[in-house]
């Protein structure tokens, strides 16, 4: 019987493994995004302001999860145009090619910001208003996706409060879904429904609920890539139907990608909101 050279195997193996960690980081190395003229790159759960808009990155499902925790604050990098923020933001994710276990069923949320979307504070303040003293609140986007590698959640939130001063007095979470992937729609469709809102350009959009996240999605399976969302029309719907009292406070909104596996990017070409 041949004896087995144990020191040979080992040796093969720490090779295997120098071979992994060499792949791995030129990985990592290759599809760090760059930052032409004009530009700068944001790392994740770093603010970057500008008048009333706010961008920023939290990896907050990779931080969940052991295996992620160490890698979550350099899975994500926003890429800034300085000269039209917060239009031309790029997003860019790098995450394992699955889809996280937890809870949250997303690595993070990456996003343009419109006043106190969640916290953060714009250089521009965008006091909270009562939802039924809102006259105006739209926004107008366009945004392009390279999910070929991987993909995310395309979408755009709002929270309503139960105060003005306190950020955590959360009631409901309100979101337009732009973009899905299946995994995201069959959850969707799983969730609690509330009816089909019909917004002023014609669109129908199904109303789900699901805990204290209040879904709107395509009635239709499809993507949403430039338009305007009157959100007030949809705050209106939700009124009536009496999800909401009106007495809530309105604080910020967002745009942005949940990124759900693999590499990609999200490129928000053009983004602006009016609210009064």
């Amino acid at each position: 019987m041949r004896k087995v050279n144990i020191g040979a195997l080992l040796r093969i193996a720490l090779g295997v493994v120098v071979v992994l960690v060499a792949s791995v980081a030129a990985i990592v190395w290759a599809t760090v995004p760059s930052a032409p003229d004009g530009h700068v790159r944001v790392p994740a759960k770093t603010p970057f302001t500008s008048g009333p808009y706010f961008a920023y990155s939290q990896p907050w499902g990779g931080e969940m999860t052991a295996l992620t925790k160490l890698w979550a604050p350099r899975a994500d990098h926003i890429v800034v145009n300085l000269k039209k923020f917060p239009s031309d933001t790029q997003f860019y994710w790098r995450w394992p090619p699955f889809g996280p276990t937890n809870g949250p069923g997303v690595w993070a949320y990456s996003a343009v910001m419109h006043g106190n979307y969640d916290g953060g504070e714009p250089d521009v303040a965008v006091p909270p208003k009562r939802v039924r003293d809102v006259r105006e609140f739209r926004q107008t986007f366009a945004w392009t996706i390279a999910n070929g590698n991987g993909d995310g959640n395309v979408l755009s939130e709002v929270y309503l409060r139960s105060s003005d001063t306190d950020p955590d007095a959360k009631v409901l979470e309100i979101g337009w879904f732009l973009h899905m992937p299946q995994s995201s729609r069959t959850w969707f469709e799983n969730a609690r429904p509330v009816g089909v809102f019909v917004d002023p350009n014609g669109m129908r959009w199904a109303v789900r609920i699901e805990d204290k996240f209040c879904m709107f999605g395509p009635e239709r399976a499809q993507d949403i890539r430039t338009g305007t969302l009157d959100m007030l029309a949809a705050l209106a719907w939700l009124r009536a139907n009496k999800t909401i009292t009106g007495d809530e406070w309105l604080w910020g909104i967002s745009l942005g990608v949940e990124p759900v596996k693999g590499v990609g990017h999200l490129t928000v070409d053009r983004w602006s909101v009016a609210r009064q």
